[in-house]
Order: structure tokens, then C-alpha cells, then sequence
């Protein structure tokens, strides 16, 4: 549905100035390359799941953000959410994940342990989908005015 927005007139004689931002979620994609997609079984144990496209999530089948001190390889990052997901509590869901891929760093949901570039740029080393890369642009779309 398109909306319009109206610029109010400046003052008669007075020169005046207006200006609007448009602009959406961040590319998950970081450049070229292949993009493949499996699907994992998710079940919300404890409390309902609600995570968007392009989160970061672990493979103990919890449907969690992944946690970059986890315990075990299964605690830490995996895969990266295909699509947004809603699980219920106690439900399991079957979700497209992405398993392969090159992604921007900044795009993606991190889990709040994750606080610095340098642990999300080697978070899938070791995973099980250890040919999931993330890397930060050189320009960031928000710093532009």
C-alpha cells in the first residue's frame, strides 16, 4: 500500500529545506556466491520462540540464538534462519536454515554474547556448517546521510 507523505510549504521568502529517509533490513548476502539451505527440526522447550530471518542459531534443536561462550559445538553458532520463525511452547517446527553461504556480518541477529566483530568473524569455524562465512562491509547503509 503506498503511503504519501506531504512536505509542508516553507514560509513565503524564507528559503527552507526537507528531507526523508527510506530504506529497509540490511542484505543478509555479502557478495557473490552459493547459497544452500537444509532444514533442522526446532522445538521451544520452556518458553515460545520468535526469531527473525537471518538469526543466528545454534544446533541442539532448542531453536535459540546461538551463544558465543556455549559449552559444546552444538551451544554455538550452526546455522542462519531462512525464513522467520513463531514456535509455540513445547511445539517443534521443521525450519529452512542456511548451511552454506557468505554473509553480512551486520545483517544477521546475534545472541547478546557476541559483542564484538571479532567473535562473529570466526563464529561457524568448527560448526557443522563450517563453510558459513560472515564478514563486515566497508560502508555501513545507516552511517550515510
Amino acid at each position: 500500500m503506498a503511503v504519501d507523505t506531504n512536505i509542508p510549504l516553507g514560509k513565503p521568502g524564507v528559503a527552507s529545506f526537507a528531507s526523508e529517509t527510506f530504506g529497509g533490513p540490511g542484505e543478509l548476502r555479502y557478495g557473490e556466491g552459493v547459497l544452500t539451505t537444509t532444514t533442522i527440526s526446532l522445538t521451544a522447550s520452556g518458553a515460545a520462540v520468535s526469531l527473525g530471518l537471518g538469526s543466528v542459531i545454534d544446533g541442539n534443536g532448542g531453536g535459540i540464538l546461538a551463544n558465543q561462550a556455549g559449552a559444546t559445538a552444538a551451544d554455538r553458532a550452526n546455522y542462519v534462519l531462512a525464513e522467520p520463525i513463531e514456535i509455540a511452547d513445547g511445539e517443534t517446527m521443521v525450519v529452512p536454515v542456511y548451511r552454506e553461504g557468505h554473509f553480512n556480518m551486520d545483517a544477521l541477529t546475534w545472541a547478546a554474547s557476541y559483542t564484538t566483530d571479532a567473535q562473529k568473524a570466526p563464529a561457524f569455524e568448527g560448526s557443522v556448517s563450517p563453510t558459513i562465512f560472515v564478514s563486515k562491509p566497508k560502508h555501513n547503509a545507516d552511517a550515510i546521510y
